[in-house]
């Protein structure tokens, strides 16, 4: 089965979030995959960057992994910094009780757009996975 990979290092700047999000809009819509499905992706992309930007600590950059097949997008955001400030703990905890407060309405955001949520702490990076499952789309093999 056909694969697209991108891996970019970016800036811990909120400006580059946009054209991350431009770029993957921009592939998803011309693999065709449904609407519904490109938003929730950019919007979970986006809220994964954006909790880099404003709690990584110890670094200027962050990298970004996104792969596409035929049935699914999974995309991993990496902070290469010390781990997580006690904000982001606190998000995860009020996620876990299912609070409705205001904090914690990001992981949760992320949760409910995509099929997988995982955070995962190794080799000095702090990961997020994501994973968004579709049927079928135009990353088949090629006609013949």
């Amino acid at each position: 089965m056909a694969q697209i990979e991108l891996q970019l290092s970016l800036p811990r700047d909120a400006r580059y979030v946009g054209i991350l999000r431009n770029v993957s809009h921009t592939l998803l819509h011309d693999l065709d995959v449904p609407p519904d499905y490109i938003d929730d992706v950019t919007v979970a992309l986006s809220e994964a960057c954006g909790n880099v930007i404003r709690h990584a600590r110890g670094t200027e950059e962050y990298g970004v992994r996104l792969m596409l097949d035929a049935t699914r997008c999974q995309i991993e955001v990496c902070d290469l910094g010390p781990g997580f400030d006690d904000t982001w703990l606190q998000e995860r905890a009020a996620l876990e009780e299912g609070a409705a407060a205001e904090d914690g309405r990001g992981l949760a955001l992320l949760q409910a757009l995509m099929d997988d949520l995982q955070f995962v702490r190794e080799d000095e990076t702090t990961k997020v996975r994501l994973v968004k499952r579709w049927d079928a789309v135009g990353l088949g093999p090629p006609s013949t």
